[in-house]
């Protein structure tokens, strides 16, 4: 059985045609509705690394994408007109990385 380190790099190749170290941060459970088209419900695993090189973007399975740095991630976070253009997941768990584990996501930004 694949862990879920692996199973996390693996998708990032796929998904974003990189690879780096990932270092665990912690796990949390999330529901969100979205209207009359359905429901999420799931555990996820929250990893972080830094990786230098190009992102190749499969656009099979990401719609968008954009780099931002970490402080304007927050900022953009700190008002609710900003937060609509993230899934509700993402805005949990931003929540929680900047909180409790800022110093390690500032120290992947120098």
């Amino acid at each position: 059985m694949e862990s879920m380190e692996a199973a996390t790099r693996r998708r990032l190749n796929e998904e974003l045609g990189i690879g780096c170290t990932l270092e665990f941060l912690f796990k949390f459970q999330y529901h969100a509705q979205f209207d009359e088209t359905g429901a999420e419900h799931e555990l996820c695993s929250v990893y972080i690394g830094r990786c230098d090189g190009p992102v190749k973007v499969n656009r099979e399975e990401i719609h968008d994408w954009r780099w931002v740095a970490p402080d304007i991630l927050q900022r953009e976070m700190s008002t609710l007109a900003d937060k609509a253009r993230y899934t509700p997941w993402f805005v949990l768990e931003w929540d929680r990385i900047w909180q409790d584990h800022r110093p390690a996501v500032l120290a992947l930004t120098t």
